[in-house]
């Protein structure tokens, strides 16, 4: 498993065919693995241009962000990066749905387990309180290797504000890993907007 999760923000986009064009892009690592977050602050620090398919990333500056701590049972999340929840078939779930709360709670519990060994210390009360659905459109090359060329995945995520109710060592992990299916391609990251006692 990696041990993180990003987010990106594109400054003034707009799309031209299949392009995304910016004039800005800024990228939020999280992490609970400071050895992993170190290597990664040095190796960032060597290169100041990235190339990625035929584009050239020229990097401004790093700057390292404070970490907030869980020290209470509810805290008041805003996505980062759109949350994904499906069910066992691939489905979206929707915070409305019935069994968003258990799927939450699965992705949370699988995460955590994944990266200490154990799972969950106490379920999770999740209520959301803006929300609002996205679609990620995205390819990979073994998904186009598949399909072919101009063929994409699509991702019904939502992006918003939830209250979390659980252990805090729980809610202080999923800060800092995210919480969402396929949190290494951009989805699921969090901040702690408040916490409720």
């Amino acid at each position: 498993m990696k041990p993180f999760v990003f987010s990106t923000y594109l400054k003034d986009f707009h799309f031209v065919d299949q392009e995304v064009h910016v004039k800005g892009l800024t990228i939020t690592i999280s992490s609970p693995d400071h050895e992993f977050l170190l290597h990664l602050y040095n190796g960032l620090q060597r290169k100041q241009a990235f190339s990625y398919k035929q584009y050239q990333l020229v990097k401004e500056r790093i700057r390292m962000l404070p970490e907030k701590t869980v020290t209470d049972s509810t805290v008041v999340f805003r996505t980062l990066s759109p949350l994904l929840v499906e069910d066992e078939n691939q489905k979206p779930v929707y915070p409305d749905d019935p069994g968003y709360e258990e799927h939450v709670n699965y992705l949370a519990d699988l995460i955590l387990r994944q990266y200490r060994g154990k799972g969950l210390f106490l379920p999770l009360i999740v209520r959301p309180l803006r929300w609002r659905k996205v679609v990620v459109k995205e390819t990979n090359h073994e998904f186009e290797a598949v399909h072919g060329k101009n063929r994409f995945l699509y991702f019904t995520a939502h992006h918003g504000w939830f209250s979390c109710t659980g252990h805090p060592q729980d809610l202080q992990l999923l800060y800092q890993l995210g919480l969402s299916k396929r949190r290494n391609q951009g989805f699921g990251l969090l901040e702690i907007e408040g916490v409720r006692g």
